[in-house]
């Protein structure tokens, strides 16, 4: 049985003649074995042993659609229930997930299923499978009032979290009003908040006897694990749970709508938005691949018939998108269009339905037709490159079995993305949009405007040591321009990753323009000196390449993923992108256009509002680093931002001797650096010399700015103080950070989600800053209500972290196991390993830090960790900001006895 790096190695036969040709579907087969138990639970097992890691996956076949009106809420609730431990082992599922070091890990809800994965060391599979086949068979008698009660608030702040979003209203409006009463997709996963406080204690320990039972659920394990020690673990595990009570299946129950629906709500959003909808067939059908197709052509690349016409020729679209939202009873096609600043909301509806009728009355031409199935069959196989989490391969293969009885019906989506013809998809197209279709403007408030034998489950299996990992070499070399280049090499899957990256990200903007690298960086892509931006987006679709840009506070990124058969023609791109931009003036009108948008939307979200506020309380707001996280900069300099001054910025950072190519893939150097002579070595330029960074302008301790939300269901409480972090260990500082708001079960999180459930989470970390103090920031959305009882709490938790809570114990052995048991998971793509390289280039570090790196950690006690932890935190030394309900909050606020001031916005 060959794994699916060895089936993909037949990718390497497309040549550079070839680039242009559509990858077929049967090279992206995922290799596996089938078998059932007893009871009825369907196993599926891919070995690939690349890495010594297993993805773990279990989907149970129950989700909101299973629910009745008046006990909506169910399913999604009850997917916490699994993550507070069992019978057996009532110790909690994150806690011991965090122990053994998993990565990659989660449980998730929709319409249809609900599914728990982590990817874990070999040397904890069968402590994992032990845990996984306890809350199957075994969690009804740990289910209490007090854990319903305490889940009952996460969940409602995690609805109240998710609605306090822009546009976080709009899914639960669009299945309200597009299905009739009472059909299983006409409420929200999420449920309605009366539902979740109406649920008893006889209700959930209904629903679990009912649905969760092995019989009703796939278990897929992938990586580095045979079927025979599979089969052996599972039947040791799970075999003794006896199945539960036959499942009804719902059928396929597709509405049809009598007429368009035509709606409108207000939310607090910076930007009216048009959403249209129709009904389809359900997924797996030949229908819903001809309309994801569709859907590519449509939109997805700048030269796609929605983008071109409405961002770039009319300009009355800051962003436009159309996606298949596929579902077991009956899918949706969705359109959406956010309004530009000013434009006619009447005429950007009637340029959507323009391309809409357009797109119907001819057959796509066969070059754009190509793009979309390369588009997404490229996406299939960069998602397979994980073993787990969404898109993964254990994902993959569970996903078909569980909805469509199929292990490989992703196979049979693949084959018909590459072979259904144009009529086949005009017709589809066809029927659906001939249909009734929904539409809702969501319009800004006024004021936003802007084994089968018994074992004994009481004993808990041991762990066994975790299994050493090494980080690929680095080979680095130098082009004769100064280019340097860090390569990476992994064979298998054969994908390419890189980044071209330049010193100089956005605090390298002039300081009286804000948003120069952003916008500068955003544009790189849009037309260069041969090709403008929609020749662009066709190379790089009909290559199966991404194409990105990116920038951090030190750093600015382009980066691109391409099949290794592709390389040569991508890597063209690629150049003439970097080199050779050509910043045309139609483009930089409209892009600026698009920052100013993203401004607003960014100020407009409780979270983006935070964030850009922080960088100014901690550096002050003349500091290069003290402009808004992110890059996006301020409106006022991005309205004021010419072609020359974004060429200039261009020119000043983007030369060879400035730039570092970071490489990660099926490539050596033999093969790559003659690529990359051809393509990057006549280009010229030596680095620019930098300034000093000024002294910081910190903000008074012990102030906060108050930014008022009228209305807002939660508050938003940062604290936020410069770290000495630069000074102390980074493993140290790493690891303590981590424990203490880094992961599901940090101190912050237990605290505030888990004990109080005020909050669906928190978190805390320090940020990078390249010659100059790192950033200390915690950031706690809580309800409103709890919001002064909330910041004591986090005050209490900082001065925890500084010294008065010690890490020891249990808590001080755990997080260091955990962070030693990780490491398997940390680097097991190619992302990953670009990432860690970006680190090493942000810190000048050497490739040392990570070949030492778990050597490194396991070193690491009580004593380092809590030394980095008092040197790198000052509890007295914090600035706080709130972001809510001025009206309920601000006189609490004022009482605290750590803030000395309090300044309204």
């Amino acid at each position: 049985m060959r794994s699916l790096h060895a089936i993909l190695l037949v990718l390497l036969a497309f040549g550079a003649a070839r680039a242009a040709e559509v990858p077929d579907p049967d090279d992206l087969r995922i290799a596996h074995e089938r078998f059932t138990l007893d009871n009825g639970l369907e196993v599926v097992v891919h070995s690939d042993h690349s890495v010594p890691i297993v993805a773990v996956n279990v989907w149970y076949k129950v989700g909101s659609r299973d629910e009745q009106a008046g006990r909506t809420g169910f399913a999604h609730l009850f997917e916490h229930f699994f993550f507070n431990g069992s019978e057996n082992h009532p110790h909690g599922f994150r806690e011991a997930m965090d122990d053994l070091g998993a990565n990659n890990r989660n449980g998730t809800t929709n319409t249809d299923r609900t599914n728990f994965f982590e990817d874990v060391p070999v040397s904890a599979l069968e402590r994992t499978l032990y845990l996984e086949a306890d809350r199957m068979g075994f969690l009804a008698g740990h289910i209490s009032q007090e854990m319903l009660t305490r889940e009952q608030g996460v969940v409602q702040n995690e609805k109240r979290q998710r609605e306090n979003q822009p546009y976080g209203q709009v899914f639960n409006r669009l299945v309200e009003q597009m299905y009739p009463a009472g059909h299983p997709y006409s409420w929200s996963t999420i449920g309605r908040m009366e539902d979740l406080k109406a649920a008893t204690l006889d209700d959930v320990r209904d629903w679990y006897r009912a649905w969760y039972g092995p019989n009703n659920a796939v278990l897929a394990l992938a990586g580095d694990i045979t079927v025979e020690r599979a089969r052996a673990l599972v039947e040791k595990y799970f075999g003794a749970i006896p199945p539960g009570a036959p499942v009804t299946r719902l059928d396929a129950q597709v509405p049809r709508l009598s007429s368009p629906i035509l709606d409108r709500m207000q939310d607090r959003v910076p930007q009216s938005r048009l959403y249209m909808a129709w009904h389809m067939p359900p997924l797996g059908s030949a229908a819903v691949h001809d309309m994801e197709l569709f859907a590519g052509v449509l939109s997805g690349s700048d030269s796609a018939p929605l983008d071109r016409r409405l961002v770039f020729e009319t300009q009355l679209a800051t962003q436009v998108g159309a996606f298949v939202w596929d579902k077991q009873l009956s899918s949706t096609l969705i359109v959406t269009a956010t309004l530009a600043k000013g434009a006619d909301p009447a005429a950007l509806e009637r340029e959507v339905q323009a391309v809409l009728a357009a797109s119907l009355e001819k057959l796509p031409a066969k070059a754009e037709l190509d793009r979309a199935r390369t588009r997404l069959l490229a996406g299939f196989a960069r998602g397979s490159e994980r073993l787990g989490g969404f898109g993964g391969r254990s994902d993959v293969l569970a996903e078909g079995l569980a909805l469509q009885g199929d292990s490989e019906a992703y196979l049979s989506r693949l084959r018909d993305l590459a072979g259904r013809s144009a009529e086949q998809i005009r017709q589809s197209a066809f029927s659906v949009l001939d249909q009734p279709h929904y539409q809702l403007w969501v319009e800004p408030f006024p004021e936003l405007k802007a084994g089968a034998e018994q074992i004994d489950r009481s004993v808990l299996p041991a762990l066994d040591a975790p299994p050493e990992v090494r980080f690929p070499e680095i080979q680095r070399f130098a082009l004769d321009n100064g280019l340097r280049v860090m390569l990476m090499e992994r064979q298998g899957v054969p994908l390419v990753q890189m980044a071209l990256t330049v010193n100089g990200g956005y605090a390298s903007d002039p300081a009286e323009a804000p948003g120069t690298a952003q916008l500068a960086l955003d544009l790189l892509p849009k037309g260069s000196k041969d090709s403008d931006a929609f020749a662009i987006a066709d190379r790089r679709d009909a290559l199966g390449a991404t194409l990105g840009v990116g920038s951090s506070l030190n750093l600015s990124f382009v980066s691109m993923t391409a099949l290794k058969a592709n390389l040569d023609p991508s890597l063209d791109l690629l150049a003439e992108v970097v080199r050779e931009p050509a910043f045309p003036e139609d483009m930089v009108g409209l892009q600026r256009k698009q920052q100013l948008a993203a401004i607003a939307q960014q100020a407009a979200n409780p979270f983006g509002a935070a964030q850009r506020r922080v960088p100014v309380l901690v550096y002050g707001a003349g500091h290069p680093y003290g402009r808004p996280a992110g890059g996006l900069g301020e409106a006022a300099a991005v309205e004021g931002l010419d072609r020359e001054a974004l060429q200039s910025w261009h020119a000043a950072h983007f030369v060879p001797g400035n730039a570092t190519l970071v490489v990660a893939g099926a490539i050596s150097e033999s093969e790559l650096r003659p690529l990359l002579q051809r393509h990057f070595g006549d280009w010229r330029g030596a680095r620019p010399e930098g300034s000093p960074l000024p002294p910081l302008q910190v903000a008074p301790a012990g102030e906060l700015l108050l930014v008022d939300k009228p209305g807002a269901a939660q508050s938003v409480i940062v604290a936020a103080q410069p770290s000495a972090s630069g000074e102390i260990d980074p493993l140290a500082l790493e690891t303590v950070m981590r424990n203490f708001g880094g992961m599901a079960t940090s101190r912050l999180n237990r605290n505030l989600r888990l004990d109080k459930h005020w909050s669906y989470g928190s978190s805390g970390y320090i940020s990078d800053a390249r010659g100059a103090p790192g950033a200390f920031v915690v950031i706690a959305p809580v309800q409103t209500d709890k919001t002064g009882p909330a910041m004591q709490e986090v005050h209490a938790e900082i001065r925890g972290l500084a010294g008065e809570r010690p890490l020891e114990g249990e808590e001080l052995e755990s997080i260091l196991r955990s962070q030693v048991s990780r490491l398997p998971g940390r680097f097991e793509t190619l992302s990953s390993l670009v990432s860690a390289a970006i680190d090493l280039l942000q810190n000048d570090r050497e490739p040392d830090y990570y070949y030492d790196y778990a050597s490194n950690l396991r070193g690491l006690d009580g004593a380092a960790l809590n030394a980095a932890a008092a040197a790198a935190v000052d509890p007295e030394g914090l600035r706080w900001i709130v972001i809510g309900d001025a009206a309920r909050i601000e006189a609490e606020l004022k009482a605290l006895p750590f803030i000395k001031a309090v300044r309204r916005e």
